[in-house]
């Protein structure tokens, strides 16, 4: 009895084990998505903030946040409270470029650039007011801390939308993956995300995505579709519970009459149910819809080339694909950041798509890629550019959609690529199967687009394998790799089947020898065959 009891125990350490080895894994794969997030001119700190994520960290910052005021310590000064209370103000307005300097100044950094980027109106004002400024800033200081905790830190609501994310098995995150697709292409339809829409009213296509937009705005995929186990939406419903000082003050009505009836908590829940939701779900939406509808462009020749191994063992696929997905983004062109990922999506520019509201406010475009000033203008950076929305601890969720949503779309496009490189190499695919072209514009499935995609491309290569075998038929083989670049140069035949072969990358460029090889290369030196 007791043997079966250690037994037991020890399968539950050992899964324990193993749960946490996955978890861990997970992160590290997100810290390296944040990593090429963030630039290289910030990679030691996002090395940093990797390591920490892999050792089980929850924080979603490059560096701790620093500790709050007591309430205790917050009760005995009345610049301490002015300055909290001006905070709170300002918050209620805060965009989302301020939330990456608050962040910073969250941490700890207190430089003027970054308080005079994160601060809001109310600052200047009281500041001016008051007695001791060194005390009104710790005040305002406190607010902060207590706002970025709540959406950075341990418990704030990216933890939150972290752990169910991470939560997925992987067959959970493929579903996910098409059921959000889906939602997004019942109203987009395979329209392009690069194309802006001049008048929503007059065309039915048109007036559909207009409508799905602001649908999305209002209430999208991840405030209404409840992710994983959880029994409620992951965003517009966060309520907000942690340290608040707002009715803690005794400053006299007549110093704050001004800054009305104010609450932290319910400064937090307006920007995590609005801005912050509106955003992310909008961007992470339209995220994946831009992948699928240009990453897996059937004009995208240098797909074939991508996957990182041949294998067609799913764990294999899923590793390497995993180990290498930053790097395969990145050949992909896939937008770094949400501000790059809006100043692409032309489609979002509403301003035209409707007169009964504001088209400044329904340029979403502009609104979500780039800073504003105080004017409303375009705020220039100091070297004469337009200066982007760094979305600072949000970024974190474009590295997860990533890893979550779009890891199993390129899973599947390998899986079925290698598993037709494999039946080439066994003479079982010898000649085209006139594969149909896949349907974009009405597929359900994401995944299924790709396997899909996956056949329709290779089929288009087979003309290179019936070529391969004529030429080794006739002892007159293309004998290496700058021979057979020439071929497909210079040759009518071998021109037709990519007339961009020349800007290929060079593991595509393998891929066609490999094929060109694939009927004779049992039958040559292995220092002649080209490996994959």
């Amino acid at each position: 009895m007791a043997d079966k009891n250690n037994s037991a125990i020890k399968s539950k350490q050992n899964q324990s084990t193993n749960d946490t080895k996955k978890h861990q894994q997970v992160l590290t794969m997100i810290a390296l998505m944040t990593s090429k997030l963030l630039g290289e001119n910030t990679y030691a700190k996002s090395s940093i903030y990797a390591e920490r994520l892999a050792r089980g960290g929850k924080e979603f910052l490059d560096r701790p946040i620093q500790q709050s005021m007591s309430l205790a310590a917050f009760k005995l000064s009345k610049e301490v409270q002015l300055g909290y209370l001006a905070a709170v103000n300002d918050l209620r307005s805060v965009s989302l470029d301020q939330v990456y300097y608050l962040s910073l100044w969250a941490m700890g950094s207190d430089n003027d650039q970054i308080i005079n980027r994160g601060a809001g109106n109310s600052f200047s004002e009281y500041l001016a007011q008051s007695k001791d400024s060194r005390k009104f800033k710790r005040g305002y200081q406190t607010a902060v801390i207590q706002f970025i905790r709540a959406i950075a830190g341990e418990n704030g609501v990216l933890a939150k939308l972290s752990a169910a994310f991470q939560a997925l098995s992987f067959d959970d995150a493929t579903q996910l993956a098409n059921d959000w697709f889906n939602h997004l292409n019942s109203y987009m339809k395979g329209a392009s995300p690069f194309r802006k829409i001049t008048d929503g009213v007059k065309d039915p296509a048109d007036q559909r995505i207009v409508q799905g937009l602001f649908d999305e705005l209002n209430n999208g995929f991840l405030m209404v579709h409840p992710i994983g186990d959880d029994a409620s939406p992951l965003l517009g419903n966060y309520v907000y519970t942690g340290d608040d000082f707002s009715d803690q003050h005794d400053l006299p009505a007549m110093m704050i009459q001004s800054l009305g009836d104010l609450s932290l908590s319910e400064t937090v829940n307006l920007f995590v149910n609005g801005k912050f939701s509106e955003a992310l779900d909008l961007l992470c939406s339209l995220g994946i819809y831009e992948f699928g509808y240009r990453g897996l462009s059937q004009d995208n020749a240098d797909l074939v080339g991508m996957p990182a191994t041949t294998s067609v063992d799913l764990e294999t696929v899923i590793k390497a694909t995993t180990a290498n997905l930053p790097a395969i983004l990145s050949d992909l062109n896939t937008p770094a950041t949400f501000a790059d990922l809006a100043a692409s999506l032309s489609v979002i520019d509403l301003s035209n798509a409707g007169t009964a509201r504001n088209a400044k406010k329904q340029n979403f475009q502009r609104n979500l890629s780039v800073v504003m000033d105080n004017d409303k203008k375009r705020l220039i950076d100091d070297r004469g550019q337009t200066a982007l929305i760094n979305y600072g601890p949000l970024e974190t969720f474009h590295g997860l959609i990533d890893v979550t949503c779009l890891l199993p779309v390129l899973v599947r496009y390998t899986l079925i690529r290698n598993q037709l490189l494999a039946q080439i190499k066994s003479g079982d695919y010898a000649a085209s199967r006139n594969v149909a072209l896949p349907d974009f514009a009405g597929t359900l499935s994401l995944t299924d687009y790709a396997e899909q995609l996956a056949r329709y491309q290779i089929d288009q290569l087979m003309a290179i394998v019936k070529r391969g075998k004529n030429d080794y038929d006739g002892l007159n083989q293309a004998g290496s790799i700058s021979a057979f670049n020439h071929l497909m140069r210079v040759v009518p035949k071998m021109r037709t089947i990519n007339p961009n072969y020349a800007g290929m990358s060079k593991q595509t460029k393998k891929l066609y020898y490999w094929l060109y090889q694939s009927s004779f290369a049992s039958d040559i030196a292995p220092e002649d065959r080209v490996k994959l």
